[in-house]
């Protein structure tokens, strides 16, 4: 009988591996796993006889959240990767909120209704001049707009024309975006590499959509602890986390905690691909 296949999720919108993940797929095949990528989204057979479902390029699921959590439902908790319920967790921006309770250094924000007097009361609450607002439900920037005092309704216009969404996340404008993003990938709760995220001139986020790139990059060692640390706050342990954020003095504010379907920038990192593909084995293992 042919081995049960490690299926590697995408969507129906980006179906095939992104260089990336093929690094780990090709990890997987040396070490005489069978590998399969399937949209999450199409038929669920590939996913109820997977030997193991690692969630990776689920990179629609913020335009049907409700069907991305029903799928989530029907998975073997035992066998996906992340676990269902820590994918559920980083679904709404809202578990930012969790982590500052924390102790984790995050840039002043808040959560409000979708609507330009709460984002104003906001601003004045948190003392701002200058924000960035998200739908708590989004991926790859979709939706996310600057926004200044006395320009909610013009601001919360733009995110209108792109996403529907009852609640945002109203989070402090860090200009130090423009010089990157810092990302830590780890794996089994070791770091791996670090990555850097550049917007494009005269852009701030820093998505591809929107002309910004990912590049590989040396993390200073206080800034891997710092990224250490917001991984030993998660609910639930993951087999992969990204954790994004940028340095200020002494400090680094997390922006972002990436346990659903980040991209790892795995073929920037030589070992990266085996990295992921040990830790994947070990946790198969202990399953």
């Amino acid at each position: 009988m042919a081995q049960d296949p490690i299926v590697l999720v995408t969507c129906r919108a980006w179906p095939e591996l992104s260089v990336s993940d093929r690094c780990l797929a090709d990890a997987l095949e040396q070490r005489g796993y069978r590998v399969e990528a399937a949209p999450w989204n199409g038929p669920f057979a590939p996913f109820a006889r997977a030997a193991a479902v690692v969630i990776r390029a689920t990179w629609d699921y913020h335009q049907s959240i409700t069907e991305y959590r029903a799928w989530l439902d029907r998975l073997d908790a035992t066998r996906t990767f992340n676990r269902p319920d820590l994918v559920r967790w980083n679904l709404e921006k809202t578990y930012l909120s969790e982590l500052d309770t924390r102790g984790a250094k995050l840039p002043a924000s808040a959560v409000v209704e979708a609507d330009a007097a709460a984002v104003a009361e906001a601003l004045e609450r948190l003392a701002l001049d200058d924000a960035v607002i998200k739908p708590t439900v989004g991926a790859s920037g979709f939706g996310v707009e600057r926004v200044s005092r006395g320009q909610e309704a013009d601001a919360l216009a733009r995110l209108g024309a792109v996403a529907r969404w009852p609640r945002l996340l109203v989070q402090e404008f860090l200009p130090e975006v423009a010089e990157g993003e810092l990302a830590g990938v780890f794996f089994g709760g070791v770091f791996s590499h670090g990555l850097r995220r550049v917007p494009a001139e005269g852009e701030f986020r820093v998505n591809s959509q929107f002309g910004g790139r990912m590049e590989a990059a040396a993390l200073d060692a206080s800034t891997i602890d710092a990224m250490a640390r917001i991984v030993t706050l998660l609910p639930h342990a993951a087999l992969y986390a990204r954790i994004d954020g940028v340095p200020r003095g002494n400090d680094f504010l997390v922006m972002e905690v990436e346990v659903n379907e980040p991209g790892l920038g795995l073929h920037l990192a030589p070992g990266a691909g085996d990295r992921f593909a040990a830790a994947l084995a070990a946790s198969l293992r202990a399953a």
